[in-house]
Order: structure tokens, then C-alpha cells, then sequence
């Protein structure tokens, strides 16, 4: 088995380290490479330069404004960035609720949130952490009910991850 790759893929993988190199702001990289903390400003000014090139959803299939990239193409990716001192991609819109409205969400739907992560301009949450049960997923008690076309969620979630930043927040419950 030949695990070495392609010309075509080194091809990309010197365009991708090339864009990166030209795009990824010094000061970023710089806390990246000397594990210093990053700030909001700091993450989502790299999400809308991604976003810019439409590469924040560097995994979304072309339909919905993704590049369409395969397996390879998406670690060859991740793996320049991450050399070059980039910030990992805050996954909760872009990795976690997209794909779900992609593949669930109708086209309203779509249409209303989509661009904006894609864009990297609105900034998503997780809740999952409840009081009483942390991050036990089995224990959540928060119940969402459906009363006609909405639905009424009764419950709390603490420990927000990323939750101070957040303009829209996925929950399970």
C-alpha cells in the first residue's frame, strides 16, 4: 500500500500553505505558537477570513457553499493551518449545527443559517452541561415539547461552552 501523496495533493497542499501564510494574521499565530490565550476577536477574525475564502467549512459539501473537499484535501487543510499557528476552527457552527440543518433543516431554514456561519459573522454555543449532571449526557433533564409548530424547553444548562460569546446556542435536551 502506498500511503505517500499524489502530486495533485502536494500541489494543494503548497496552495493551501500559501493562502494560509499569506492570510493567517501574525499576531494569531504568534499566541497559537506560544499557547497564549486567544480571544474572541482573536477566533472570529480568523472565521471570517476562512469564511472570506469559504473555507470555514472547510468540510460542507459544494451545495451548500462548501468547497467540496475530500478526506485528504480536509486533512491537508487542517494540518497547514494547524503548522502555520493557526486557531482550530470553533466547531460548533461550522462542524456541529450546520451539517444538522443541512441534512434536517428545510430550505428557510438553510437559507436563514447557514451563510452566517458559513461567513463566520454568527458565533454558536454549546448546551449540553446541566446542574446536577455536568457533562453526563444520560442524566439531562431538560425536556423540549412540541406544542404545535414550536417548542416550549423547560430545564437549565450551565457551563455553557463558549456560551459568553454565543448569538445562537444548540442545546440537547
Amino acid at each position: 500500500m502506498d500511503l505517500a501523496f499524489t502530486p495533485e495533493e502536494q500541489a494543494f497542499r503548497e496552495e493551501i500553505r500559501a493562502w494560509v501564510r499569506a492570510s493567517l494574521p501574525a499576531d494569531i499565530s504568534h499566541k497559537v505558537h506560544n499557547a497564549l490565550r486567544l480571544s474572541r476577536d482573536d477566533l472570529q477574525r480568523w472565521a471570517k477570513i476562512l469564511g472570506k475564502k469559504g473555507w470555514l467549512g472547510h468540510g460542507w459539501p459544494k451545495e451548500f457553499g462548501g468547497p467540496g473537499w475530500n478526506a485528504v484535501q480536509k486533512h491537508l487543510f487542517e494540518e497547514e493551518c494547524a503548522l502555520a499557528g493557526a486557531p482550530r476552527v470553533v466547531p460548533f457552527g461550522p462542524v456541529m449545527v450546520a451539517p444538522v440543518i443541512m441534512a434536517f433543516g428545510n430550505a428557510e431554514q438553510q437559507q436563514r443559517f447557514l451563510p452566517g456561519i458559513a461567513s463566520g459573522d454568527v458565533w454558536w454555543s454549546q448546551g449540553y452541561s446541566e446542574p446536577g449532571a455536568g457533562s453526563d449526557l444520560a442524566s439531562v433533564k431538560c425536556k423540549a415539547e412540541r406544542q404545535g409548530n414550536s417548542y416550549i424547553v423547560n430545564g437549565q444548562k450551565t457551563w455553557t461552552t463558549l456560551g459568553q460569546y454565543g448569538e445562537w446556542i444548540f442545546c440537547l435536551v
